[in-house]
């Protein structure tokens, strides 16, 4: 008797181990999706390639004060697709304006198509820069729940 109630609970433990959890409606597969471009907007652009991120904006000047260019390079650290279209790349920082260099940061995109896609660096409420000092903290900080907090307004550029 109890090696016919081990053997029992053996193949029922093998049973759900092997049987996984189905997604539930609403989550999605990450699948670690990159949009690789050449994004522009006319006013700034990203170059995304599969392992860097490149963001430009020339300087201007507004009512007597000279803003310089604003650099942000980074090497891609991970990439979480939250839906489809929708997602967070998270980059180490190799040179940046506003940005530390070797602190990590999260540039968000939405309503991705192969020709456009909505862009925003992560800042914070006083509009400095979001960065922390490892992926890790990286990696809890920039995820979907927290867009609204590291997102103010998104650009829209196309390819």
């Amino acid at each position: 008797m109890l090696r016919k109630n081990f053997i029992l609970i053996t193949l029922l433990a093998l049973a759900i181990m092997l049987s996984g959890c189905p997604l539930e409606e609403g989550e999605h597969d990450d699948t670690g999706f990159i949009p690789v471009g050449e994004w522009s907007s006319g006013f700034d652009s990203y170059a995304i390639t599969s392992s860097n991120v490149d963001y430009f904006m020339a300087g201007s000047e507004w009512e007597g004060t000279v803003y310089p260019d604003t650099v942000l390079k980074g090497n891609i650290e991970k990439a979480v697709d939250f839906s489809n279209d929708t997602g967070v790349l998270i980059i180490k920082v190799t040179e940046g304006t506003y940005n530390t260099a070797g602190k990590y940061t999260g540039i968000y995109y939405s309503e991705y198509k192969s020709s456009s896609i909505k862009l925003s660096t992560a800042i914070n409420a006083d509009y400095s820069a979001a960065e922390t000092d490892t992926l890790t903290e990286a990696s809890s900080l920039f995820s979907s729940s927290n867009i609204g907090t590291y997102v103010s307004t998104w650009g829209s550029y196309t390819k």
